[in-house]
This record gives C-alpha cells, structure tokens and sequence, in this order.
C-alpha cells in the first residue's frame, strides 16, 4: 500500500523531526558537526543497502520455496510480485541517495575534474620522488 500524499508529507516531516534530534542531541554531547547533510545521507543510503539486501534474501528465499513446494504456488508467485515492486522501489531510492550524495561531494569539491588532474599532479610529483630516492642509494 503506498501512502498517500498527506501520508507521504507526514512520515517525511516525522523523518525530518527524528533527524533534527539526532543532530540536536550530537551537539549536546560534544559531537556538533558530526552529522552533516553529506553523513546523514551516507547512513540513509547504507539503510536503503540493508533494506535491499533483506529484500534480495528474501526473493531467494521464495524463489527456493517455488522450486521445492508442489502446492501453493499461487501464494508464492503473488508474493514474488510484491516482493519485486519493494526492491524497484528500494533500487530508485538508493539511486535518489548516490545522486545526492554525488551533488553534495560536487559542491564541496567543485570541479571533479580538475580535482582530479590536480591529483595526478600530485601522485606523479610522489612518484617521482621516490624513484630519485630509490636511484641515489
């Protein structure tokens, strides 16, 4: 059953209240900064991870009971369907975080690529000093 728009706007006002304490409570405990935007969409997306990892276990599961069982097949297959629609779900949800995630680091990065070529400035910059280290011994 998906929650309808007033239901929707509810439980992500709950999740916004329950993420405003976490931080709060951080604070209060000498941890301010901890829980950023970035660390709180990293821990949502390791939660979406879990979620679909039950969830595949879960299809496994069913799909060994559709093998095995003679009887009651139906049952299995309507559960199969369901099953498929949550781990579409959990998968786009997943991917909604990555691409957060991604516009976050963008932001706090700036341009990837240059940041990038920067660090193979530097990487090449170390590598070579250790091979004139190496060569001078």
């Amino acid at each position: 059953m998906r929650p309808t728009g007033k239901r929707k706007k509810a439980q992500s006002m709950i999740l916004d209240e329950v993420k405003k304490q976490l931080v709060l409570q951080a604070e209060r405990w000498g941890r301010a900064g901890h829980y950023t935007p970035l660390k709180l969409e990293e821990i949502e997306l390791e939660a979406v991870r879990r979620i679909l990892s039950d969830l595949l276990a879960e299809r496994a599961n069913l799909e060994y009971e559709m093998q095995t069982i003679t009887e009651n097949k139906k049952d299995i297959d309507i559960k199969l369907s369901r099953l498929q629609s949550y781990l579409k779900r959990a998968e786009r949800v997943g991917q909604k975080h990555d691409k957060n995630i991604n516009k976050m680091i963008d932001k706090l990065v700036g341009d990837r690529k240059k940041t990038n070529n920067a660090l193979d400035v530097l990487k090449f910059k170390r590598e070579g000093l250790v091979s004139v280290m190496l060569s001078d011994n």
